[in-house]
């Protein structure tokens, strides 16, 4: 079996964890993140930056990151996560208030490469973990 869809024990209908799975359900609450932003009141900005920049990205990229490093035996393209991590979550604030910015002001707004480096690091933080979790629920007792 692939590297990249792996059985996992589970309740009937939810046997099967792939990486792939995860990654989809990070890009889930990605563009639904972007879809919230084009939706709300400019008021909500606050709100809206602490739920999602503050809290729900860099969670959802640590605990999928983590159950990824978890899930995968060999290393490869696992470590190509932590960099599409980090540039979606640089990306999601450049597609949100940089976006909304360039185009109140008329000006051009640079991607802040910080955010790349932090998502990055959440993600490569959680993947790590996540593999040493995983070896040491897979040696024998």
């Amino acid at each position: 079996m692939p590297d990249f869809a792996v059985r996992v024990r589970g309740a009937k209908g939810r046997s099967w964890r792939s990486p792939r799975r995860l990654v989809a359900v990070y890009l889930g609450l990605w563009v639904f993140a972007l879809v919230v932003f084009l939706l709300m009141d400019p008021t909500d900005a606050m709100g809206y930056a602490l739920l999602f920049h503050w809290l729900l990205l860099p969670i959802a990229a640590f605990v999928i990151s983590l159950r990824i490093g978890e899930l995968v035996r060999r290393d490869g393209r696992m470590w190509l996560l932590p960099l599409a991590l980090g540039l979606l979550y640089m990306l999601a604030d450049f597609l949100t208030f940089r976006l909304a910015n360039m185009l109140a002001f008329d000006k051009i707004n640079l991607p802040q490469w910080d955010l790349f480096f932090i998502g990055a690091a959440i993600s490569a933080l959680g993947l790590l973990i996540g593999r040493l979790l995983g070896r040491r629920r897979s040696k024998p007792a």
